[in-house]
């Protein structure tokens, strides 16, 4: 699973052993809430499928599995997938995290 951000919350997230990602309203009618992604890095049209600006894909976090996650509704839910509060992700699960273009 992918969490892609920008810088300040790149750093904010990073900087905890166990990353904890903040749910807030995203644009448009989206329900508050954490989101995620089973699309990778090099993904076609990354930015336009996950409805998010280009500056969001600077960084990633990346961790194994989706426990308590739930699949958005419509046809983005076979990639796009959101916590209605903060999701935590301890050491365990945790895969990776830094800029997109670093990951191994």
């Amino acid at each position: 699973m992918f969490h892609y951000t920008d810088d300040a919350a790149y750093k904010s997230i990073s900087s905890q052993p166990r990353w904890t990602f903040k749910a807030s309203k995203p644009a448009g009618d989206h329900p508050v809430g954490a989101y995620f992604t089973s699309l990778e890095p090099g993904t076609p049209n990354l930015a336009i499928r996950l409805r998010i600006p280009r500056r969001k894909l600077v960084y990633l976090f990346k961790f194994n599995g989706g426990d308590g996650l739930r699949p958005l509704s419509g046809g983005r839910g076979e990639y796009v997938f959101w916590s209605p509060a903060d999701y935590n992700v301890d050491k365990a699960r945790q895969v990776w995290c830094g800029a997109t273009e670093d990951l191994p």
